[in-house]
């Protein structure tokens, strides 16, 4: 019977020992989980806070291209007005009726048996009698 009574004690002490070890055991196994856990959802926050900054830094730089887009379109447009004018001054100039005009309005050139008369403008004279 002592036999029988070590055994039992032996099984006790040991089930008890067992059962302390596991719950060692098994609360250390909850602290890994715990702080992996953790360390999943740090590095998950770090992941989309960096993507929402760059989707906020990319939509910024989309509005300044919007923006600049604006001006250049309006640029353009003046630009293409004044390549309009400029060609169509291009074909007149090309036209010798036209620079033989020109040519006589600005430069007082004459064709042979032509006499050529300055006459001044009425703007020019009103302005320079204003500031007297």
């Amino acid at each position: 019977m002592k036999k029988d009574r070590k055994l039992l004690e032996y099984s006790k002490d040991k089930s008890q020992g067992l059962s302390l070890k596991s719950m060692q055991k098994d609360q250390r196994t909850m602290i890994f989980r715990r702080r992996r856990l953790g360390i999943m959802f740090a590095s998950a926050l770090l992941v989309f806070s960096l993507i929402g900054f760059n989707l906020f830094r990319n939509s910024q730089h989309l509005l300044t291209l919007k923006e600049s887009r604006g001006q250049v379109e309006k640029e353009y447009k003046t630009v293409a007005k004044d390549q309009k004018n400029l060609k169509r001054e291009v074909d007149l100039l090309n036209d010798t009726e036209y620079v033989e005009k020109i040519a006589r309005a600005k430069y007082f050139y004459s064709k042979e048996g032509e006499q050529v008369y300055s006459i001044p403008d009425l703007n020019s004279s009103t302005q320079t009698s204003g500031n007297k």
